[in-house]
């Protein structure tokens, strides 16, 4: 099978709420394939959002059995590289999420809070430009030069739209049966076998991920970004939030 490698450079801040603590949020180093379904055109959300609940499965519904995009992981661009993820850390004056504050008077306002200079301040931690990442689309029942050319060079991730490239290059992937260890980030929802040891899990939003774990399947052996490095190991029929689908 034909799999297409991705790698992603930003070129602008990109920030998620993966963690939030107090008044600090974090942007975790792995990005999640719910994001890269959106950013890569392959899902479109409302425009107007009322409900205030995720649709990825609603969203997906047409695609999720045709192309499936991984995590996207730090990756390194020369063999001999180190794998680093660099961060840009900024304060912010916050205010509510209410659609319109009234500002009164200080002599007239009701809450007593206008006579006190009482500014908010929250930190966010995201991800500087020309961090490099890599992920994979495996474009079941599709041919993947079809695919590549529908997909885009430029993408925008994250809350507020950061800017990326992305490259592609379409690799082999030797359908396999037996044990293997992961090789890149899963998504627990994304895949019904469970693992059976060696799992290494981060509790992310939305979606939990393995990044380490030992599997007994089918798997795909993906040739390696790197001349002679072993190939990189990764559940077959892997479907996007395929756990969740059924509840729906």
């Amino acid at each position: 099978m034909q799999v297409i490698e991705a790698t992603l450079t930003t070129h602008g801040k990109v920030g998620f709420a993966s963690r939030e603590v107090g008044r600090m949020t974090d942007t975790d180093s792995c990005i999640l394939n719910t994001a890269l379904h959106y950013a890569l055109g392959l899902a479109s959300g409302r425009y107007v959002d009322v409900s205030h609940e995720p649709t990825y499965i609603e969203d997906t519904a047409e695609i999720v059995n045709d192309v499936y995009v991984t995590p996207a992981a730090p990756a390194r661009i020369e063999r001999n590289e180190s794998i680093k993820t660099e961060y840009m850390t900024m304060n912010r004056n916050a205010r509510s999420d209410t659609y319109a504050t009234p500002n009164y008077p200080a002599t007239d306002d009701p809450t007593g809070k206008s006579s006190k200079n009482l500014p908010t301040f929250e930190r966010e931690r995201a991800l500087a430009p020309e961090n490099v990442f890599r992920f994979y689309v495996f474009p079941y029942g599709r041919d993947a030069t079809e695919v590549v050319s529908q997909l885009p060079s430029y993408i925008r991730l994250g809350k507020k739209r950061g800017k990326g490239h992305v490259s592609y290059r379409i690799v082999d992937g030797a359908r396999r049966s037996g044990e293997f260890m992961l090789g890149h980030p899963l998504s627990v929802y994304d895949h019904e076998p469970t693992p059976t040891g060696g799992v290494v899990m981060r509790q992310m939003q939305p979606t939990p991920v393995w990044f380490e774990a030992e599997f007994d399947t089918e798997y795909y052996a993906i040739e390696s970004p790197f001349r002679n490095q072993s190939r990189v190991c990764y559940p077959a029929d892997a479907t996007f939030l395929a756990t969740k689908r059924d509840d729906v």
